[in-house]
């Protein structure tokens, strides 16, 4: 006897190519927030992605925060400190990797220029 597929079987796998091609060069961000000058971490810190969907973290007990899913692209970031406000930086993530390390110490944190395009 053969197998039958009717349309439900046929737009089930559509989806799931559909959503294995929208999840191909998709990255894993790992990183830190400290400050080398001071010789601190920043446990608690606030660090959001400007993504579409932006995707926000707290750091844990070790500073640590990661982002998931992340399309290859440029990215600001920004950082919430209690006692130093917010802080902006960059990310790259770039095609056929798949993890991302961004540890972002605070003592060398330059603001992006004004016409920098993201």
């Amino acid at each position: 006897m053969k197998p039958r597929y009717g349309l439900r079987h046929v737009l089930s796998g559509a989806a799931l190519a559909a959503a294995c091609a929208g999840q191909a060069g998709a990255a894993d961000i790992y990183g830190q927030v400290y400050d080398t000058l001071q010789g601190r971490l920043y446990p608690g810190a606030r660090v959001s992605l400007a993504s579409n969907p932006a995707q926000q973290a707290v750091c844990d007990d070790q500073a640590q925060f990661r982002f998931s899913h992340v399309a290859p692209g440029a990215y600001l970031v920004h950082v919430a400190l209690p006692d130093r406000g917010l802080l902006t930086s960059r990310i790259l993530v770039s095609r056929n990797t798949p993890t991302v390390i961004a540890n972002l110490d605070i003592a060398k944190i330059n603001p992006p220029e004004e016409d920098d395009e993201y």
